[in-house]
């Protein structure tokens, strides 16, 4: 059996170091850049908005202005549709971590 070319870029996507802690800290709602970084150990401010820029190319995460002009970043659809993936690999976690 051959991967699938689409899973693959799918999974290097949230497989990157950081991306899939942005968004399981995002996925508890729209958060802004230094609340994603407080929430993370160990992620600099640098790689965090390297992530931030691939995830929203990926159509995963997306910036937004507040009503008072702060930037915040919240999922897409598309990210959102990560929720069971992450819950599974919490469970994964519990259980064999």
């Amino acid at each position: 059996m051959h991967v699938c070319v689409r899973y693959q870029r799918a999974a290097e996507v949230i497989g990157r170091r950081w991306s899939a802690a942005v968004i399981r800290v995002t996925l508890d709602g729209p958060a802004r850049f230094t609340h994603i970084q407080e929430r993370v150990d160990g992620l600099s401010a640098r790689l965090l908005a390297e992530r931030l820029r691939e995830l929203e190319g990926a159509g995963i995460m997306e910036r937004v202005r507040r009503p008072d002009g702060a930037a915040e970043y919240r999922l897409t659809r598309k990210g959102r549709a990560l929720t069971r993936v992450v819950a599974e690999i919490e469970a994964w976690v519990d259980a064999w971590e």
